[in-house]
């Protein structure tokens, strides 16, 4: 037996372990599905959605412990080993949830033409905790779209919905103890109770989270008793200086009322209480907040901070929730509770060695529209020490050069970053990819999540020493062609809306929008971030903005940019952009077509060095000089061009 590449590169994540003999090809016969055993619901219902129209031939599925827990736990089994002969197909799995990834790779697997050979797959997740954040506050993400986000995920293998339910901009849980709180777009209790049935059904679970005692603007609009100052509604983004008062009794009376809805609709055992970037000011000028510090010797406003979760997470524990905090709660005097890890590699450490176990987020933001590749090359488990090397390494990414400054804002964290000794009761439970929701709608969504979300997924999922990016970008091409994942039939969708036509929009996939600080802050502020000077107040997003342009729609990381470089044809390239050019681009940012302008100029350049080889160096520097942003567009294209040029003999 060997390892089959064939066999394996249809698969993402990659399984840990895949065999293949020489056999004949699997029949095609119509999909017979035959149970060795008691059948399981959820995974009958799995393999008759998405397995009759591929005719692959009998099925035989045997579960050794059928799952009847309404939803997944944390600790549940995900195993499977999975035989594909000429004969039959066989599916064997500890429980109904690796019965479920059992056939998701058997989907891929026999997605193709055609697969010859005999296969044996014996797989399971090298981390238990695979999830995605998706923040739902800023803007509200429609119940429908949730479904189709938790499809998205069981075919990725991911098994946690982490839903951000509240920010300074809205409140999306219809608490009917306190329904002042809802925002006008929210999610009913039933609907959420649908929620968590549907993504159970396919293995994910649903975990809340209610963000306290920062980014509660919304919350203090509705009851102003809560705070202690006054609080205005804001559609701004950035963080707000509003803060619950952790004195007052009637805080945590509202709060007990309202994570008992919240227990009673979601029965994951975990509740994250978000924690972070709690702006002090309001507590610093409470002369009566200042005095019940000092009466309780809390020696400063994180001794508060730590006092308020305390009191948070004893509500929960009587509910039987275990608490979850983004990396500020980590506190001495915090009780056990699982941090989230969004600053770095060092506070990761700061709370292992603490015994808290942990989840990791940090290197897996997709808002900041970074290209997969970056996010693949992080895993949880990393040393310290090379995971800060290849945050500095970023600053170094061609792609990245336009925000290079800012990159180093995980700096502010590393004072006294040593690689601390792990406590044998912590853990690193896995991973979550982030997707906060300033530059992101209900429209835009598909583009921002799914082409790279897989990334993440495969690091999670897949053995340590699954590297190769090459490897990862071959398999991931298919992948997006499953219509959970599928972005380009919506992107193409949008794009045409707007009235582009069918050769603008394949010249316009050459774009990528610019990365995050620099789109949210706008030119004058990102220039005073690189300054260290103030920012003004004045970004040119907010609640509001509509998100409809061009550059809404694009990729963050161009893949129709790289495929054309795989084997490049610069004269067609060229007179694509060309023809492109000539039409009429009414309506349509002048920025988009100055980078395009710019990408065609770049192709001129491009095959100038690949006819004279002795001007290379002259010309990648040009092309360097090309690839830049253009208001908010980068010219994907030209990246590619640069390393093309470089690599030409």
């Amino acid at each position: 037996m060997s390892k089959s590449p064939d066999v394996a590169e249809k698969l993402l994540p990659r399984p840990n372990q895949v065999t293949v003999t020489e056999a004949t090809a699997v029949h095609r016969d119509a999909t017979d599905v035959v149970w060795s055993g008691r059948t399981d619901p959820r995974v009958e219902a799995y393999a008759a959605r998405v397995l009759g129209a591929l005719r692959c031939g009998p099925i035989r599925i045997s579960v050794a412990h059928i799952d009847s827990a309404p939803a997944p736990q944390s600790d549940m089994d995900e195993h499977y080993e999975l035989h594909v002969a000429a004969g039959q197909i066989l599916l064997t799995a500890n429980s109904t949830w690796g019965a479920l990834h059992g056939v998701s790779t058997l989907r891929q697997l026999m997605s193709a033409e055609s697969t010859s050979g005999e296969v044996h797959i014996v797989d399971h997740p090298r981390f238990a905790w695979r999830g995605c954040m998706l923040d739902v506050a800023r803007h509200f993400i429609p119940l429908t779209q949730l479904f189709e986000v938790v499809d998205g995920l069981q075919l990725l293998k991911m098994n946690v919905l982490h839903l951000h339910l509240s920010d300074d901009q809205g409140f999306r849980f219809g608490s009917l103890a306190l329904p002042k709180l809802a925002s006008v777009d929210h999610y009913t209790i039933e609907q959420l109770q649908t929620l968590v049935v549907y993504a159970a059904d396919r293995g994910v679970r649903i975990v809340p989270e209610l963000d306290v005692p920062g980014h509660v603007t919304h919350w203090l609009c509705a009851y102003p008793q809560w705070g202690s100052e006054p609080a205005n509604p804001s559609q701004r983004f950035g963080v707000h200086l509003g803060c619950l008062d952790p004195t007052r009794d009637e805080v945590y009376v509202a709060l007990a009322s309202l994570f008992a809805e919240v227990a009673q609709v979601f029965p994951d055992r975990y509740v994250h209480v978000g924690g972070d970037e709690v702006n002090p000011t309001w507590w610093q000028r409470s002369e009566s907040i200042q005095a019940f510090i000092a009466e309780r010797n809390l020696h400063d406003e994180r001794g508060l901070q730590n006092y308020f979760f305390q009191r948070v997470q004893g509500i929960l524990g009587t509910l039987g929730k275990q608490v979850i905090g983004w990396d500020e709660v980590l506190h001495e005097r915090m009780p056990d509770c699982v941090v989230q890890n969004w600053r770095g590699a060092t506070t990761r450490d700061r709370a292992l060695a603490a015994s808290r176990s942990c989840i990791v987020s940090a290197p897996f933001y997709l808002d900041l529209h970074f290209a997969a590749d970056i996010h693949y090359q992080f895993d949880p488990h990393m040393p310290q020490q090379e995971w800060l090397r290849m945050e500095d390494a970023l600053a170094e990414d061609r792609r990245l050069w336009h925000i290079a400054p800012a990159l180093g804002w995980t700096h502010q964290w590393r004072e006294g970053a040593v690689d601390l000794e792990r406590h044998p009761s912590a853990e690193v439970l896995g991973g979550e990819a982030c997707l906060w929701s300033e530059l992101v709608d209900a429209a835009t969504l598909p583009m921002r999540l799914w082409s790279r979300l897989p990334a993440i997924a495969e690091r999670l999922w897949s053995p340590a020493d699954c590297r190769d990016l090459t490897d990862f970008y071959r398999r991931l091409e298919p992948l997006l062609e499953f219509p959970e994942l599928s972005c380009a039939a919506h992107q193409h969708r949008c794009l045409q809306n707007l009235g582009l036509s069918d050769l603008q929009i394949e010249v316009v996939r050459w774009l990528e929008p610019t990365k995050w600080y620099s789109r949210l802050l706008g030119a004058q502020a990102m220039q005073a971030r690189l300054q260290g000077a103030e920012m003004p107040q004045a970004r040119p997003y907010q609640v509001d903005t509509p998100l409809n342009r061009v550059v809404d729609y694009l990729l963050p990381e161009s893949l129709d940019a790289r495929q054309q470089m795989r084997e490049p044809d610069l004269q067609a390239l060229a007179d694509t952009c060309d023809q492109a050019l000539a039409q009429p681009w009414t309506g349509i940012d002048d920025d988009l077509v100055s980078a395009l302008r710019a990408t065609r100029e770049a192709l001129a350049l491009a095959q100038q060095a690949k006819i004279d080889t002795q001007t290379k160096a002259r010309v990648v520097s040009m092309l360097e000089d090309c690839y830049r942003p253009y208001g908010e567009y980068m010219p994907a294209l030209i990246h590619h061009l640069i390393d093309w040029v470089s690599q030409t003999p």
